[in-house]
């Protein structure tokens, strides 16, 4: 369980947030698979881990604006892939690429947020940037 009891580590590689409801991925795609992913193919990861039923779930999504800025927190440091800190409870696997994508889309680019300084970037969805994606669900 994280400091403040917001999160509680399940021990099957998923965080519960009991501030929003919502089960986390305790690794992101980058840790999962080694390679960086654009929004498409990060959709791809989803529906694999969708199948493959991690967790014991099939309803795994990607975040959305709000859940994935409501991870960065200041007063909290993990790392990232390259040993840098980023601002997520330290209850969350370190080494992962530090940003998320979200689901929130408009045009042809999606929202990413960035652990290491809270920045909303809005790349297109074909970027093949160091982007991954953390994975989300709801809680019943």
């Amino acid at each position: 369980m994280s400091e403040d009891a917001r999160f509680t580590d399940n021990g099957n590689g998923t965080i519960t947030d009991h501030k929003l409801n919502i089960m986390w991925k305790k690794t992101d795609s980058f840790q999962d698979t080694g390679k960086w992913k654009n929004w498409f193919t990060g959709h791809e990861y989803l529906q694999i881990v969708n199948l493959e039923r991690f967790g014991g779930h099939e309803d795994w999504r990607f975040p959305w604006e709000f859940e994935a800025f409501g991870l960065l927190d200041i007063e909290k440091t993990n790392t990232d892939k390259y040993g840098d800190p980023i601002y997520i409870d330290p209850v969350f696997e370190p080494g992962s690429a530090g940003v998320t994508w979200t689901e929130d889309t408009k045009d042809s680019a999606a929202l990413i947020i960035q652990y290491e300084d809270g920045m909303k970037v809005w790349p297109s969805q074909y970027a093949n940037l160091n982007m991954a994606v953390r994975l989300v669900r709801d809680l019943a």
